[in-house]
């Protein structure tokens, strides 16, 4: 019965993440990624308000590990946090307006892959609070794992492309 619970606590961070991807992919797609850029769009880029919700969650899971019923609160913390900043991002004015299409799918499916490997750490060590920190890191560094997955992906449509050329 727990394990099913702490698998729905990482339904709403799904969902959160799932938001900030979509909204990176589509502003790493029509923006070249330079200094500039970075500099100009830093507020967009990291969301520092998160910061302190995760603080919260972090104080909770370092001060009161010796609690009785802190796997409690952290499932809960960990759910509403989410939650709520999923929720939030539809009232976010920095949402990218520009439209996902079939060339991003093989993206989508490189971040998707990126996604399982917290979920494949949680499963092999059952490590609830470590696993809450690597999905907070995460959110928190979501256009960096999007560019990255832009880049294999760039890298693997070019060598696709190379090698149909050479046939």
């Amino acid at each position: 019965m727990t394990e099913g619970i702490v698998y729905l606590t990482f339904i709403p961070w799904f969902l959160y993440f799932a938001s900030l991807c979509k909204n990176a992919l589509k502003d790493l797609k029509d923006n070249e990624i330079n200094l500039k850029w970075i500099k100009k769009n830093i507020f967009k880029i990291f969301h520092f308000e998160n910061i302190i919700l995760f603080a919260i969650f972090f104080y909770f899971s370092a001060y009161y590990s010796d609690s009785n019923q802190i796997w409690l609160v952290e499932v809960l913390l960990f759910s509403a946090i989410n939650l709520y900043l999923f929720i939030n991002r539809y009232y976010d004015k920095n949402r990218s307006k520009a439209t996902i299409g079939t060339k991003d799918v093989s993206t989508i499916l490189i971040i998707m892959f990126l996604i399982f490997i917290p979920l494949i750490y949680y499963i092999s060590s059952r490590n609830y609070v470590v696993t809450c920190y690597i999905f907070f890191a995460y959110s928190f560094f979501n256009y960096l794992i999007v560019y990255i997955a832009k880049t294999i992906n760039d890298f693997i449509m070019k060598l696709i492309t190379k090698k149909n050329d050479e046939e």
